[in-house]
């Protein structure tokens, strides 16, 4: 079960991905949460950082997409600014907007690149659907309660993980 928790990739940030390195693996659709990942969860827009990575992946040649389990006037405010699909109340970890994506873009998930900061929403998701997975570290500190919740739970998930020296909170791969 734990499997289900290692992502291929740990990172502090969305800035630390290699894009280019991704598209010359043949990945051709990266797939990006919102909330912590891209920007904090009570910000309505992109940053300019976070505009400017979701332009470095429209120009690697890969197709992006935001994906989160918020509402759709919020994830649609934030999408539209960067002129790229989204799937709102997407209800990660479950399959359904993981496997409706992949309809929608006619991509193998094996060809697909999911960026998150949740191991038990993100990481756990996209990796049921076998996906390459790219953990970032939260932005920040703060969150809604649900998520609050969910980092408990996160947190035991890394204590069995850093036990069995698979992966460590905060101990990136760059």
């Amino acid at each position: 079960m734990l499997k289900y928790f290692i992502p291929d990739e740990y990172v502090r940030s969305f800035e630390s991905i290699d894009v280019d390195a991704l598209a010359k693996q043949g990945f051709q659709l990266m797939i990006c949460d919102i909330d912590n990942t891209m920007v904090a969860h009570d910000q309505s827009h992109p940053s300019e950082a976070a505009a400017s990575f979701i332009e470095k992946v429209k120009q690697s040649g890969m197709q992006v997409c935001m994906i989160s389990n918020n509402y759709k006037n919020r994830v649609q405010t934030f999408a539209d600014a960067l002129h790229v699909p989204f799937y709102s109340f997407a209800n990660k970890p479950l399959k359904r907007t993981y496997k409706k994506i992949l309809r929608d873009y006619h991509i193998p998930a094996n060809k697909v690149v999911a960026v998150g900061d949740q191991l038990m929403t993100d990481v756990l998701g996209a990796k049921r659907m076998h996906m390459y997975v790219i953990h970032t570290a939260p932005l920040v500190q703060r969150d809604i309660k649900a998520t609050k919740l969910n980092r408990i739970f996160e947190n035991f998930v890394y204590k069995r993980l850093e036990k069995k020296n698979i992966l460590k909170k905060g101990v990136f791969d760059e």
